[in-house]
């Protein structure tokens, strides 16, 4: 899907719904402190100076960019860890992917492409089993040292093949991956097993971040460090206040990046981010869940059209209800089945999503999900849910809890993670499952899911972008971190296999239109919605605008504010 053309006031990049309800905003309120990773080995320089209100300065048509400024944006919550490896969050990766780089990337204006990043260029040999990536000459990490690509090999055989100790979210993404070698100080090659159609595009994806080596070694991750070569570098943290990075002076891109640094407003409380973006506080509001609820957007659509653009699009991240996939009473697929029956998802999506959501499969809707057709006739799917909610009944009475079970959902306090537990609960009743909702904040919800603490759980989970090696092996293939269900099927991980090697676009839809009825048969969760997100951003900010998917366009490195 590419994006259309932008209007006076949004851009509407993967689809668009829109909502009409219109919220006041809530007066700002002052964040209170909480617990924050270990200060980097950068020495932090403070950054308290506050932004003026910007003024609404739209963009001339040809004028050209300026240096200079403070990019504010908002933002909801500390990062957990600084760790590019091992962590998966967008709260952690909106914060310090400014300050790295990847071998390539998704073009930050035309997201659908893929562009170099520490690559200056490749080629890929005639059989498509090897890639060879020229990297810049004479690039530097934040403390001076020098990049080498022993750093990058380093690096990827970390992601592919973890150390103990160590979790790898998107091993899978270089499932394809055979050898990979530092012949030369500027040189990396990658070897693959077989020709894969997503081999490029997930090394794109802005996770896959390169570390410094002699780093990791020391400390043995990077938790507690931001040292990188991107565009800017770490200057300070101050936990439930301000996140700040400053330009990098000796960035390998001549005359990038174009600002002089980004502060980060952490503001937990959703009314408050509101009114920081309509008072001028931030220019910018953060991607994702995080950014301007629906009701939000549409008021300043409306109120603010000459001074701030609304960037609507689907974001790529699911919403889903995870149930354990081989502990009792959850291993019996009747249970399973009936609660994916009995679940009524426009009622979520209107309900926690002021009906700004795609209801849709194991994959996004568009490209590679299921037809739209197909999904509106399918148990679960199907309106109204009268049969649906009988056959639930009948099949719970079939696997002995005809009186019903109680059961546990973990979820977290965050909008609208929050709301569409509540309104499973409500729906599941109808069913005779009684839910204790189990809410927490976020360093806890992220310990107990790891650790697997849970009954079940209400979580978000992503597709990275709309490529199916890369969806599906995060949260489906045996054994991935992000399986929150553990879930565990031959079918499916051979044919996740089969779809990566298929280089026939049709050979490779079918495959994986098949693995999405194989869930839908085995149900490990059941998929809530697709969210749709709403991006706010002042006028005076320029080619600043949603990436493909919330991870490939964070960096910064070509936006500018027109003065």
């Amino acid at each position: 899907m590419s994006p259309r053309t932008p209007s006076v006031t949004c851009v509407i990049l993967l689809g668009v719904l829109l909502a009409s309800c219109a919220p006041s905003a809530a007066p700002a309120a002052t964040p209170k402190e909480a617990p924050r990773p270990a200060t980097p080995a950068v020495a932090p320089i403070d950054a308290s100076a506050k932004p003026a209100s910007p003024a609404a300065t739209p963009k001339a048509a040809a004028q050209d960019p300026k240096y200079g400024g403070t990019l504010y944006i908002s933002h909801s919550v500390d990062p957990r860890t600084y760790d590019p490896i091992q962590e998966t969050s967008l709260d952690t990766f909106s914060l310090v992917a400014p300050s790295y780089s990847g071998i390539v990337q998704h073009d930050p204006l035309e997201p659908t492409k893929v562009i170099g990043d520490l690559a200056e260029k490749w080629e890929m040999s005639p059989d498509g089993l090897s890639y060879t990536f020229q990297l810049h000459k004479d690039v530097k990490w934040h403390d001076g040292a020098p990049f080498t690509s022993e750093d990058a090999r380093f690096t990827l055989e970390i992601v592919r093949k973890p150390p103990t100790g160590v979790m790898s979210p998107r091993q899978e993404w270089l499932r394809a991956v055979d050898k990979i070698e530092a012949p030369e100080k500027d040189t990396l090659k990658m070897t693959l097993r077989y020709p894969s159609a997503s081999f490029v595009h997930n090394l794109s994806d802005g996770r896959m971040l390169i570390i410094p080596k002699r780093i990791f070694e020391a400390r043995g991750d990077m938790k507690r460090d931001i040292i990188g070569t991107g565009p800017y570098r770490f200057l300070s943290f101050a936990g439930g206040a301000t996140f700040s990075v400053a330009k990098n002076p000796n960035y390998f891109i001549k005359g990038r990046p174009y600002l002089d640094g980004i502060t980060w407003y952490i503001i937990p409380d959703v009314a408050t981010r509101y009114a920081a973006i309509r008072t001028g506080r931030v220019q910018a509001t953060p991607a994702g869940a995080q950014g301007l609820t629906p009701s939000q957007a549409e008021v300043i659509m409306k109120e603010m059209a000459d001074k701030v653009n609304v960037y609507k699009y689907l974001s790529m991240n699911f919403l889903a209800f995870w149930m354990p996939f081989g502990r009792a009473p959850w291993n019996d697929v009747r249970l399973r089945r009936a609660v994916d029956l009995t679940i009524d998802r426009p009622n979520v999506v209107r309900l926690a999503m002021e009906g700004v959501a795609y209801v849709g499969s194991f994959m996004p809707p568009g490209n590679w999900g299921l037809p739209e057709a197909e999904l509106a006739n399918m148990p679960g799917y199907r309106q109204p849910k009268d049969a649906d909610i009988a056959e639930a009944k009948k099949l719970m009475a079939e696997a002995g809890y005809a009186r019903g079970i109680k059961t546990s959902v973990l979820t977290r306090r965050a909008h609208p993670i929050d709301k569409a537990a509540e309104i499973l609960k409500v729906q599941l009743a109808q069913i005779n499952i009684d839910v204790a909702l189990s809410m927490q904040e976020v360093t806890t919800f992220n310990e107990l899911t790891v650790k697997r603490t849970f009954d079940t759980l209400v979580r978000p989970a992503n597709a990275a972008y709309d490529d199916p090696t890369a969806a599906f092996g995060m949260s489906f293939v045996t054994g991935v971190p992000l399986n929150y269900s553990d879930f565990s099927d031959e079918r499916l991980d051979r044919w996740q296999d089969e779809q990566d090697r298929a280089l026939d676009p049709a050979k490779r839809k079918q495959i994986v239109l098949d693995m999405q009825r194989r869930l839908h048969e085995l149900v490990p969760s059941s998929i809530l919605f697709w969210y749709g997100s709403q991006l706010g951003v002042w006028k005076q900010v320029q080619d600043l605008k949603p990436g493909i998917g919330l991870y490939s366009n964070l960096k910064f490195q070509n936006v500018w504010l027109a003065k």
